[in-house]
């Protein structure tokens, strides 16, 4: 059998014929040659149909995306509001003396020692506003530390002779911690027995602490509102169940902070 194959080509205008001679070998591998083009060209065909068909998906997936982010901003957006709202809520609970109470007669109690001393908010804004009160005075009054600090209930009174040298107030653990006057964070770390703490120079010779927090939300150094959120009610230090200690320094000396709270 012979092991090469012959090819002529002949030209139209000329009698010359030329003859090839091709090996069978190369001839074999030429075939596979075309076969395997042939094979990667339906390959690439396939696959451009499949590139085409993630390109148009990529492209609503990436419009889809666009719209999920604008979502997320409003959700994130609405969150902030509610946010805002509640702490807007807390403020004018802790500021009123309003708090959720199931013992009817601590409820009575409360309203008897706040039915005289309502101020409506008319009149505030005419003290302000008006006149009456100088804008000196407004300022004094915001370093004052005059509201309760916390919502919640007095489980231990201010003593001298136990050594107790501020109140406690048993309250939820994580509900937020208020500033009680404006004023500026003099330390806000920790404190060996009374745990986390935060205290407070009001700048007129009162210093308040709160202690046993769970997370400090301040820092040293900052100034903070009347009612501004410091930290939440926490454990921690020397201390058996969620409360908050919160004494009060008039001039160097400690003084029964229930004196100035307006319940």
């Amino acid at each position: 059998m012979s092991k090469y194959y012959k090819v002529q080509i002949i030209p139209e205008d000329s009698k010359e014929i030329k003859s090839y001679r091709i090996n069978r070998k190369w001839f074999l591998l030429l075939k596979l040659f075309l076969i395997a083009a042939v094979i990667a060209a339906g390959f690439l065909i396939y696959n451009a149909g499949r590139i085409g068909r993630m390109m148009a998906n990529y492209e609503n997936i990436r419009i889809a995306n666009g719209q999920l982010v604008k979502q997320n901003a409003n959700y994130e957006e609405l969150f902030m509001r509610i946010d805002s709202l509640w702490v807007l809520e807390e403020r004018i609970q802790n500021i009123l003396g309003t708090f959720i109470e199931n013992d009817s007669e601590k409820v009575n109690s409360l309203i008897d020692k706040s039915r005289f001393a309502h101020t409506p908010s008319q009149k505030i804004d005419v003290d302000y506003e008006g006149g009456w009160k100088p804008h000196e005075d407004k300022v004094r009054l915001e370093h004052i530390p005059n509201v309760i600090p916390v919502v919640g209930i007095v489980s231990k009174k201010f003593s001298e002779a136990n050594d107790h040298l501020g109140i406690d107030f048993s309250a939820q653990a994580g509900n937020p911690v208020f500033a009680s006057g404006s004023g500026v964070v003099e330390f806000a770390g920790q404190q060996d027995e009374l745990g986390n703490t935060v205290i407070i120079d009001h700048q007129n010779g009162y210093k308040t602490s709160y202690s046993h927090l769970k997370d400090i939300r301040t820092r040293k150094g900052r100034n903070v509102g009347k009612g501004e959120i410091i930290g939440t009610v926490g454990n921690t230090g020397n201390s058996s169940a969620p409360h908050l200690h919160y004494s009060i320094n008039k001039d160097g000396k400690e003084t029964d902070p229930e004196l100035f709270i307006n319940y």
